[in-house]
């Protein structure tokens, strides 16, 4: 290049050795210089680009620095080396946003030049500034991973900044297109393909200097309810909010990624065990505090499974399925209204391997019509009537003969399969209603027992509303059975669910009623047309006056807010006289029959008086 005699405005020279100094001109060796003209040079807004000029030729570099000094839109900054050794130090030494490359080295020529410094660059762009025009030269160097290749007694200050600025650019897409690739759209946190990626690197390292390392499983509770109550989008953004405070909390060596959903995972090396549990209740931590979602105040918890490697799986896809195992018991235990973490420990997989099989089971079960609904009276107390019936399930095992509820419910709600099946039994309820008062015989509420899991799952209602409308019910004689913990644990999701109900033309009836965590007085606030003493209580009302003060109360308020009180278990007749002394309208017991299938029941409507009227005497 030919130095044109022009005055070169240089605010600042920083040379290896006289650090601060100001140079009238570039010294040999590694520097910087600080390139810009006009008020950019003021502008502290302004982005600092890193240019790294391989060059020997003084007279060179000094027309380069010239060339991007006049640049009034950038703020340059030079950094520069004479030979490749020198090169590789500023790479390693510095953020380097473009590099401008002559071929012609002391150390190393033509395109090995180019070679070894692509090599070195990590993706950043090169542009090739040659002594001679030779469009073969060009090409090759173009395919081993130039930029751009520019001749530099062709090029002015234009073509130069040109060639920055495109090489900047093209740098910025290429960049953009990679996150996008290996991040998640909504939240920013990598996604599951280059989190697989910083695993397998995280784990070759824990193997290599024998480490243990940490796998992290979230999930989050109530975020199916949140998406149905207030919004796919109040949804997205509540992931968003978790996201931040997740990353906030994680330090910047952890691997931390959104698996799906509302899934989250975190990978961490740790020196003990213990770390862990320091390190999963800090994560906890952040969900203390609600979060301010499109004016709503969300308060949501998490649960946590966590493995260790090795001694929960020495490979990437075992850690995982044990911290999801784990993630899966801490859901179990939780209550929705505690976050939890729980480790992983072998015993999750036999425990697992069993609840498969015994739901298979219950599936085969149901489709070989093993369960059956049997259905027990409720009476009007002070006149014998009958006026409800309470359906219950049982399972006519073909080897254990008929199984009450106590022997199989547990297993029902641990494999999620009580939602199958108390969907089958609600339809089965409306069904043989309906056949009663088809067949001529009075109509009569007949309850059935929802579990707090049925409740939960977002297509309950609708799934009730196609119920009645293919067995032609009318609404008004089913009654739903619901235990106080579906109020206890998700307030807001029961005022929803219930309303939604009752909505519909559904009697609701409270459950169990007597040794409640809830005040009594929430009654008020949701549509509850019944409320059911809880037979524990029942069972002494005749001998212990502490229960027989519940029993009051209960009755009591009943009458206050003028709905149906029932007695849950009424056996003697000391039991029945308490309720008829304390004016509780209704009883449900052995005393007034056991649960028969639905033909014994058909000779019962005929045995007994149905319906409230005034006893004759």
């Amino acid at each position: 290049m030919n130095t044109p005699q022009k005055k070169v405005n240089y605010l600042s020279l920083v040379h290896a050795g006289t650090i601060g100094e100001p140079a009238p001109m570039l010294q040999a060796g590694v520097g910087i210089a600080s390139l810009a003209s006009g008020e950019n040079i003021c502008n502290d807004e302004a982005e600092i680009i890193n240019i790294l000029l391989v060059e020997d030729n003084p007279a060179d570099r000094r027309l380069v620095a010239e060339r991007l000094g006049n640049n009034r839109k950038n703020h340059f900054h030079l950094v520069y080396a004479e030979c490749i050794s020198e090169a590789l130090q500023a790479l390693a030494q510095n953020k380097i946003s473009v590099i401008l490359l002559d071929l012609q080295l002391p150390d190393c020529r033509d395109l090995e030049t180019l070679t070894k410094v692509h090599a070195a660059s990590s993706g950043i762009p090169i542009v090739v500034l040659s002594e001679i025009e030779d469009e073969t030269l060009a090409l090759k160097a173009l395919q081993l991973g130039a930029q751009d290749f520019l001749v530099k007694w062709h090029t002015n200050e234009y073509l130069l900044v040109r060639a920055v600025q495109y090489a900047l650019e093209r740098k910025l897409i290429e960049e953009h297109l990679y996150h996008l690739a290996h991040h998640d759209a909504l939240t920013g946190l990598p996604n599951r393909k280059y989190f697989y990626d910083q695993f397998k690197q995280a784990l070759a390292m824990a193997r290599r200097h024998n480490r243990l390392l940490a796998v992290m499983f979230l999930d989050l509770g109530r975020f199916k309810t949140i998406n149905d109550s207030l919004g796919h989008h109040c949804g997205d953004v509540l992931l968003q909010k978790v996201s931040k405070r997740l990353a906030e909390c994680v330090r910047e060596t952890d691997c931390l990624a959104r698996m799906g959903g509302d899934e989250f995972i975190i990978v961490f090396n740790i020196s003990h065990s213990e770390d862990a549990t320091t390190a999963a209740n800090k994560v906890l931590e952040i969900f203390s505090a609600p979060f301010m979602v499109e004016g709503h105040e969300i308060q949501t918890q998490a649960s946590i499974g966590i493995s260790v490697y090795p001694p929960d799986g020495e490979d990437m896809e075992t850690l995982i399925k044990n911290a999801d195992l784990a993630m899966y018991q801490a859901k179990s235990e939780n209550n929705n209204s505690i976050s939890r973490f729980w480790f992983y420990s072998p015993e999750f997989n036999a425990r697992t391997a069993e609840l498969i099989r015994i739901k298979e089971r219950l599936h085969h079960s149901l489709a070989d019509k093993e369960f059956v609904v049997h259905y027990q009276p409720q009476v009007d107390i002070h006149h014998g009537n009958l006026i409800g019936m309470e359906a219950l399930l049982r399972w006519q095992h073909p080897e254990q003969g008929l199984l009450m509820p106590s022997k199989f419910m547990q297993t029902l709600d641990e494999t999620g399969f009580i939602v199958t099946a108390g969907k089958w039994v609600l339809r089965e309820a409306c069904k043989q209603n309906k056949a009663w008062q088809s067949g001529g015989l009075p109509p009569v509420v007949v309850a059935v027992n929802i579990s707090c899991q049925e409740i939960r799952h977002k297509d309950f209602v609708a799934s009730l509303k196609q119920i009645l409308e293919e067995t032609k019910l009318n609404p008004k004689w089913l009654e739903l059975e619901i235990r106080e913990q579906v109020i206890e644990e998700d307030e807001s999701l029961a005022l929803i669910r219930l309303t939604e109900i009752a909505a519909l033309g559904v009697r609701i009836a409270l459950d169990n009623l007597g040794h409640s965590h809830i005040p009594l007085s929430f009654l008020t606030r949701y549509p509850i047309h019944s409320i059911k003493l809880d037979r524990s209580i029942v069972t002494d009302v005749a001998t212990d006056a502490n229960h027989a003060a519940v029993a009051k109360a209960v009755i009591a308020i009943a009458r206050v807010l003028n709905i149906k009180g029932l007695a849950e278990g009424v056996e003697t007749q000391e039991q029945l006289n308490f309720f008829k002394a304390e004016h509780c309208e209704d009883a449900q017991g052995y005393m007034f029959g056991k649960p028969l299938p639905p033909l014994a029941c058909t000779e019962l409507f005929n045995r007994l008086k149905v319906g409230r009227e005034a006893q004759t005497s």
